[in-house]
């Protein structure tokens, strides 16, 4: 019955490989006989679907540049390489912003923060400026990916948010406590501070992050908003001193109540 059963598996996975060449080469012909009509975007959708190297070559012959806005991702797939050269010497018709947003939501098998990276890089080496929106993100490519690129990065770039770079590094360089504080402080964005908390597996950096938040009423008033699955709101407001007044504390805290109630529904 075994021996049955694996002689079936090894069919069904014959099968199943004879049909995938088979259609793929039905698609190639299909994409020439669209060149042989002229019909070239046609023809490049099939190309870059099939992941061929010679889809650059048909690129680069047809001048079809305008029409790969949407195949960022195929083409990244196919030689990440030529496909970073591509959009960077055409970076006037293939916008950062578009092969950025394609890597990021891709549902394709990549690893897509290296492939944002190396993007990023060579555009940010042929022109400072031109992927200047997306500089933050690129701090923390480099501290993942290239470590002895951060630093001239830093030092080069005026497009990223100096308090998130100075926070960034020193959480890579283990000041946990100052990177936290810089966020809390400097930044005052409650979302990230959580974030870079949770990032850290380190539970004394919670209670750091409560001791911070409450010489500020207005920071204990944004955590209570970020506590659901990772901090006890009731935890929070008991050690919240007598008098000390937090904005729309009575708001939040219903809130809070609701969201619970929802999270112990669902």
């Amino acid at each position: 019955m075994r021996v049955a059963k694996r002689i079936s598996n090894k069919i069904l996975v014959e099968l199943k490989f004879l049909h995938q060449i088979i259609f793929g080469r039905l698609r190639k012909s299909l994409a020439e006989l669209y060149v042989i009509n002229g019909q070239y975007e046609k023809a490049l959708s099939l190309y870059a679907e099939l992941l061929k190297p010679e889809v650059f070559e048909f690129i680069e012959k047809y001048n079809m540049y305008d029409a790969i806005h949407d195949k960022i991702v195929n083409l990244m797939i196919v030689d990440n390489k030529r496909t970073v050269h591509l959009r960077t010497q055409h970076r006037d018709i293939i916008l950062p912003y578009e092969v950025v947003e394609q890597l990021l939501h891709t549902s394709k098998k990549c690893d897509k923060r290296y492939l944002l990276h190396l993007y990023l890089h060579a555009l940010f080496e042929i022109d400072i400026h031109a992927g200047k929106d997306f500089h933050d993100m690129q701090v923390e490519l480099y501290a993942d990916y290239e470590t002895r690129m951060l630093l001239p990065f830093l030092l080069t770039s005026q497009h990223y948010r100096l308090d998130k770079g100075a926070s960034f590094v020193l959480g890579r360089m283990g000041n946990a406590k100052e990177a936290l504080s810089t966020i809390i402080n400097k930044l005052e964005d409650m979302q990230e501070a959580v974030e870079f908390v949770t990032e850290q597996h380190d539970d004394e950096l919670w209670e750091e992050l409560i001791r911070q938040c409450l010489q500020k009423p207005e920071m204990v008033g944004n955590l209570l908003e970020h506590t659901v699955g990772n901090l006890d709101p009731l935890y929070i407001v008991s050690l919240v001193p007598d008098g000390l007044e937090i904005p729309r504390l009575q708001d939040r805290l219903v809130k809070i109540v609701t969201d619970y109630r929802t999270e112990t529904s669902l």
